[in-house]
C-alpha cells in the first residue's frame, strides 16, 4: 500500500467516524470521493483554522484533493477572526496549504475589511494569504485595488504589489 492510499483510507475512516458520506467510486478509479470534507489544524489543542467543503475529491496520484465551495474560518484564542470562501479549490495532503478559486471573498471581521480576488493561496506553514491575481480590499477608512497581495489571514497586516487606486471614504 503506497503512503497516500494509506493517508486516503485513514480520511475515509475518519470522515466515516464523523458522520461524512463517501460517494462511490468505481472500482478501477484512484481516486475518492468524499461528501461533507472537514479539515482542521490545531496547536496545542486550540484550533487555528478549519476548512470545510461540500465535497473533495482525493487524488492520490497527486498528494491532493479537489474541492467545491470551500469555505475556511480562523481562529485566535478560540474566536473566529476571518472568513473565506469560494466556488472551488485545492488543498496539498502534505502541508495542508490551500488554493481557493474563483469569486474568492475574505471578510476580516475584526478589521471589518472584505477582500475580493479570483485566486488565493494559504501556506500553513508561514499562516499567510497571497495572490498573483487582481484584489479589492474594502475598508472603513476606503477601498484599495491592486495586483498581488500577502495578508495575515484577520487582515490585520496587508500588503498590495503594484497598488492603482486608493478611494477614500466620504467625510460623515
Amino acid at each position: 500500500m503506497t503512503p497516500l492510499r494509506g493517508l486516503a483510507a485513514a480520511l475515509a475512516v475518519l470522515f466515516a467516524a464523523c458522520g461524512c458520506r463517501r460517494a462511490a467510486a468505481p472500482a478501477q478509479s484512484t481516486r475518492q470521493v468524499l461528501e461533507g470534507f472537514t479539515l482542521t489544524q490545531t496547536v496545542r489543542g486550540r484550533k487555528t483554522w478549519q476548512l470545510k467543503a461540500r465535497s473533495a475529491v482525493l487524488e492520490e496520484d497527486a498528494d491532493r484533493a479537489r474541492i467545491s465551495e470551500p469555505r475556511m474560518e480562523f481562529y485566535s484564542e478560540d474566536r473566529p477572526v476571518s472568513r473565506v470562501r469560494s466556488l472551488r479549490g485545492t488543498v496539498r495532503l502534505d502541508s495542508h496549504d490551500v488554493r481557493l478559486s474563483s469569486s474568492v471573498v475574505l471578510e476580516a471581521l475584526e478589521e471589518r475589511s472584505t477582500m475580493r480576488t479570483e485566486q488565493l493561496d494559504y501556506s500553513s506553514k508561514s499562516n499567510l494569504f497571497s495572490t498573483e491575481s487582481d484584489v479589492a480590499v474594502e475598508r472603513p477608512e476606503g477601498r484599495l485595488r491592486g495586483r498581488g497581495m500577502q495578508a495575515a489571514p484577520d487582515l490585520s497586516e496587508i500588503r498590495i504589489f503594484n497598488q492603482q487606486a486608493v478611494v477614500q471614504a466620504a467625510p460623515r
